[in-house]
């Protein structure tokens, strides 16, 4: 067991049981390889299959040195939604095809390909620095994809269940909409980051700064818009009410009108 620190000089007396046996090692199979860790099956190793010891050494890395990422993706974070150890492995998996060292890429293609990012990875950082940027953006799709459900689709005319961006009213962002956040987060790190070119891991980092901007600045966009459009309507029915209520009044007779009727 160990004990909980609050961050302070204190110690929280609040025991917690790492489950590490007396060789050092956790349990396989366990139910909190699921449960905390974010893996498909109580044994994990089977979700290392595709990925193999570059998977592990990349989720390693992203605890380890980037906890600030890994965060996003605890119970509080704001990418919870997604469980940690299958979409780091599945993010690694995507790098992998992107740099065609996958199993699924020919390496004769490989050899013969000229990509304006290869340069960069004579830094042996590159790898690991794209697979933090990589887990940044897909936090930021599913953070994105809530917003963009939130808002409501006024020109349309669906049905009450239906009416707003992808036909979530709630606005809600669930581990079923994994494949279309890594969809999302694959065209990204493709086109958007590893298309433009970054010859350094400083300009990839800083190209990924200015892309984050972006895609927050069309996020907001569109919320202003769906804004503008929300007042513009309200007054609109406001409008056609007083005007009915108006014409209605203007139909009634009085007493004396109606007397000599």
């Amino acid at each position: 067991d160990i004990l909980l620190s609050d961050g302070g000089p204190n110690v929280v007396d609040t025991p917690v049981d790492t489950l590490i046996n007396e060789k050092g090692l956790p349990p396989i199979p366990h139910d909190f390889w699921v449960s905390r860790l974010g893996f498909q099956q109580s044994d994990p190793v089977t979700d290392f299959r595709s990925g193999g010891v570059l998977s592990l050494a990349m989720l390693v890395h992203i605890v380890e040195a980037c906890p600030h990422v890994h965060g996003r993706f605890l119970p509080r974070g704001d990418a919870h939604v997604l469980p940690f150890g299958i979409t780091c492995i599945n993010v690694t998996d995507m790098i992998a095809k992107f740099l065609m060292f996958s199993k699924s890429v020919d390496r004769i293609d490989a050899l013969l390909s000229s990509k304006p990012f290869w340069r960069m990875f004579a830094d042996p950082n590159a790898l690991l620095a794209l697979q933090e940027l990589s887990m940044t953006f897909m936090a930021d799709v599913v953070v994105e994809l809530g917003r963009e459900r939130r808002i409501p689709d006024l020109n349309s005319k669906k049905s009450k269940n239906e009416n707003s961006f992808h036909g979530e009213q709630d606005g809600k962002v669930t581990v079923f909409d994994f494949t279309y956040i890594l969809e999302r987060t694959e065209k990204r790190v493709r086109d958007d980051l590893l298309g433009a070119g970054p010859k350094t891991v400083e300009e990839l980092r800083a190209i990924a700064g200015r892309l984050r901007i972006k895609y927050q600045r069309a996020i907001e966009h569109k919320e202003r818009k769906a804004n503008i459009s929300y007042h513009n309507e309200a007054a609109k029915l406001k409008d056609n009410f007083m005007g009915s209520a108006q014409l209605a009044l203007g139909k009634l007779k009085t007493p004396k009108e109606r007397n000599h009727a």
